[in-house]
């Protein structure tokens, strides 16, 4: 939907504009009517998308870009002796860190917050998707590509904004709202942290920074979700869990049937206004994990005012986010996966949709993301990693970080086939894949490209390779 304010004389200068936070802001101000314009070191689809729109778009970093803005917005990517910082401390042009400028934007709406270590992705999309059913219009700005809007933001003209709240860096602090959900709690993020206990103590203050008739929807099957719910008491807490009885949402009955999952809620008395008692839904994603984000997503939804018909009719037709067990495609018999799972958590829940998938092999091509991440999780990592039938390594995907003493690929595989069965395999970034995966085609396997740097292309590239071959065989 177009926005109905009419275009300004106000230039905003995005400096990183092809991140997934930054497009994302910047589309909306776009919508708003802001003249934008941004750079960055390279091209990508969420410039492309913007480009299209009207947005200027500068491929480079340069001083000369800053020329007759009113404001640069500035991602936590971006380091402070990046030449158009220097320049616009250098002519006195406001700088606004991402995150202050969500504040700005989400100071005109009411303002639902999806946090936690795992699955604020998934969830914002639900929720989104849950009060467009119920025709309220939000607006939105995720972390990730909304497969229903081929973008990761949508302008409405509602009442509400639903918001991924970013933790990596103690941004999610700043951003105003009524409502939240902390999906779950996870030692993630300790290179900015340094201790759970300070990860933890932040998303206490992130509870604490509602209003007093905010409410804080949190999952406690997570022990320190569960922790930090029973220390708050000067907030609305509604807590959801599939395993804690005494939880005010219990999530039960849950089947899988194909590529469908079905489930219920028991809601109880005086929790939600309206709502008590037991409800089913259907959904057309898996995995257990993502029942608690579709229940979580539920409960912000109802207080927000969408319909108990109108969820379960949007949830039958949700289409998902980019990179979250994303179905590229089929080879042969084989069906091939790009996944953002970076974590050992997130490559459990993937693993155990692929075995719901599949009574066949399960082959992952794994790309650690972060030398810090891989050191503090390394022995995580081993005990998920052990579990996959065909396993292949890429190099650590740095992420700007410099490498570690004694991380590395080579030493995961090392020490991944000192007690696997079979054989992990550490492959560069040259190698083709293709060639390499081609014995596993001929049965009904799942592939899977896995973490949250570059390997999204090799996916993509295996599948477009296929079709060509198929295509010139055909000719």
């Amino acid at each position: 939907m177009k926005s109905k304010v009419k275009k300004s004389n106000i230039i905003i200068h995005f400096i990183g504009i092809g991140g997934i936070g930054m497009s994302g802001i910047a589309e909306l101000m776009l919508d708003q009517g802001f003249l934008i314009q941004g750079s960055d070191i390279s091209l990508n689809d969420n410039i492309k998308r913007l480009k299209k729109k009207g947005a200027k778009i500068f491929l480079k970093h340069d001083k000369r870009n800053i020329k007759n803005i009113s404001a640069a917005v500035f991602s936590s990517a971006i380091k402070k002796n990046n030449i158009e910082i220097i320049e616009c401390n250098k002519l006195s042009i406001p700088l606004v860190s991402r995150a202050s400028m969500l504040a700005e934007l989400m100071r005109n709406k009411n303002s639902i917050a999806i946090a936690g270590s795992h699955g604020k992705t998934t969830t914002t999309s639900l929720v989104g998707m849950m009060l467009e059913s119920s025709k309220l219009d939000p607006t939105i700005i995720n972390g990730g590509v909304i497969n229903a809007y081929s973008k990761n933001n949508k302008l409405g003209l509602g009442k509400w904004m639903v918001v991924e709240a970013d933790e990596s860096d103690g941004s999610f602090l700043k951003l105003p709202h009524e409502i939240n959900i902390i999906t779950n709690i996870d030692s993630e993020h300790l290179d900015y942290y340094q201790t759970n206990a300070k990860l933890i103590e932040s998303f206490y203050q992130f509870i604490n920074n509602i209003p007093f008739y905010g409410y804080s929807i949190i999952c406690t099957d997570n022990l320190n979700t569960y922790k930090l719910s029973k220390k708050i008491n000067t907030r609305k807490i509604i807590t959801y869990s599939q395993i804690r009885k005494e939880s005010d949402v219990k999530i039960v009955n849950i089947k899988n049937e194909k590529i469908k999952t079905f489930f219920s809620i028991i809601i109880k008395k005086n929790v939600l206004k309206k709502f008590s008692g037991i409800y089913s839904f259907e959904t057309n994603i898996l995995g257990k994990h993502n029942v608690s984000n579709v229940t979580g997503a539920i409960i912000a939804s109802l207080l927000a005012g969408a319909s108990i018909n109108s969820i379960k009719k949007s949830l039958k037709h949700f289409k998902g986010v980019k990179r979250r067990f994303t179905y590229l495609g089929k080879i042969n018999k084989a069906s091939i996966y790009d996944d953002y799972a970076h974590h050992p958590t997130e490559i459990k829940a993937s693993y155990d949709i692929a075995k719901i998938l599949t009574t066949k092999k399960i082959i992952v091509i794994f790309q650690p993301h972060r030398y810090s991440r891989t050191y503090q999780l390394y022995n995580s990592f081993v005990k998920i990693l052990k579990k996959i039938d065909i396993l292949y390594i890429l190099d650590i995907y740095s992420a700007g970080e410099k490498p570690i003493k004694n991380i590395s690929s080579k030493k995961l595989v090392r020490d991944l086939n000192k007690i696997r069965n079979k054989k992990a395999l550490l492959i560069g970034n040259n190698v083709k894949i293709n060639k390499l995966l081609t014995p596993y085609y001929k049965e009904e396997n799942i592939i899977i490209f896995m973490g949250a740097g570059s390997i999204t292309h090799q996916g993509y590239k295996l599948i477009e390779e296929n079709h060509a071959q198929k295509n010139s065989r055909n000719i």
